[in-house]
């Protein structure tokens, strides 16, 4: 599909969202041309590629005054998105049978520290922990609800993340909250950073299942046993091969372990999973914990939480290629 194709299906999809009730015609073909530009090889995140990426006879100035000063009603544009979104996810549903995924995750864009007598510094910036780094960053930090169904997979929800409004788990906790019945079985998938009481009510009270990873300094209980409990790296020690079994996931094997027993501020009736690569068994640095409110067996758990992995991949595409990083 070439540009001025994509530029003007993308056009007709804004069109068919009906935001010609939010939108003028101008702000609606703004707003394609930068969504078209964006995803091209040439963007470097910056306004003045837009017009000539997206081979549109527009001065950049319009494009700037577009995004800072022409009012158009952002959440409500919002809503429109996630209202086709939720219509297309409950097809899919509808015509698969497949489960839905909803998949919970943040990632950072990273930018450089401006100067303490910058006048103007990047707005909504801030310092945010990077896992993958390893180390704190400067940059904007955005959270993400990904749904998918059956190959399916479309972005429900992405926000700039502002430690002085809300917290992250109380952004996807509301987004759970708000989503509507499917007719299919529904996992919400989340990360160690995710895997909250509240976030795992929140999906109870709705009906879904909860899948996700915890750190593994988190401190195990046994149901009966002593009152002071045992991390999961101590936990391990005690373990032998008769404690364990071999299971297959897609193309790799993993050992597996099924924890009897609890860890506190977690619903108590929920599975604890412990997991390792089947060349690391009880390696300490090796060890991954898994914690699921569904009735799955170990295989079907670990094989549901690979799903997880599509918002990985999302963030890497868009960094890559829609220059994420530079917006």
């Amino acid at each position: 599909m070439n540009i001025i194709t994509c530029t003007e299906s993308l056009r007709k999809f804004l069109i068919a969202l009906r935001l010609t009730f939010l939108l003028t015609k101008p702000q609606i073909a703004n707003l394609a041309s930068i969504i078209a530009s964006a995803m091209q090889g040439g963007f470097d995140g910056k306004i003045t590629n837009v017009p000539e990426l997206s081979m549109r006879n527009v001065h950049r100035t319009s494009i700037g005054k577009f995004l800072s000063k022409s009012p158009w009603p952002t959440s409500l544009v919002m809503d429109k998105y996630q209202l086709y979104v939720l219509a297309q996810i409950n097809l899919q549903a509808r015509k698969t049978g497949c489960p839905v995924y909803v998949i919970l995750d943040d990632t950072i864009s990273e930018k450089t520290k401006p100067s303490s007598k910058a006048l103007r510094p990047t707005e909504g910036c801030s310092v945010h922990h990077s896992h993958l780094r390893r180390k704190r960053v400067y940059g904007h930090q955005i959270v993400c609800v990904l749904l998918e169904c059956g190959g399916l997979k479309l972005p429900y929800y992405m926000e700039l993340y502002d430690k002085a409004v809300q917290s992250k788990i109380s952004m996807v906790r509301k987004v759970i909250e708000g989503l509507p019945d499917f007719p299919t079985k529904v996992y919400v998938l989340g990360d160690s950073w995710y895997s909250a009481c509240s976030v795992i009510q929140a999906a109870k009270d709705r009906g879904f299942e909860y899948i996700g990873a915890l750190r593994a300094n988190r401190v195990l209980y046994s149901v009966g046993g002593p009152r002071l409990g045992q991390k999961v790296n101590a936990y391990v020690k005690t373990l032998t091969e008769k404690d364990v079994r071999l299971v297959t996931v897609g193309n790799q094997k993993y050992w597996v372990h099924h924890y009897n027993g609890y860890i506190k501020r977690l619903p108590k009736n929920g599975v604890i999973l412990l997991s390792w690569p089947e060349s690391k068994l009880f390696e300490e640095k090796a060890v991954h914990v898994f914690f699921s409110t569904s009735n799955l067996t170990e295989e079907e758990i670990l094989t549901t939480y690979i799903e997880r992995w599509t918002i990985e991949i999302f963030f890497r595409d868009n960094k890559m290629q829609a220059r994420v990083k530079l917006l």
